[in-house]
């Protein structure tokens, strides 16, 4: 079970729980996909 400690969008995503991307970061460096860190080279 996912437990949202914050009210947050993106919350339980690996950008945001674990590097610490903003929901405003994500929604600037990812167009609103957390999914698209793999991405990064």
């Amino acid at each position: 079970m996912h437990y949202d400690y914050y009210d947050d969008e993106y919350s339980g995503t690996y950008a945001h729980d674990i590097e610490g991307y903003t929901d405003e970061e994500i929604d600037n460096i990812f167009d609103g996909d957390p999914e698209a860190y793999w991405n990064i080279d």
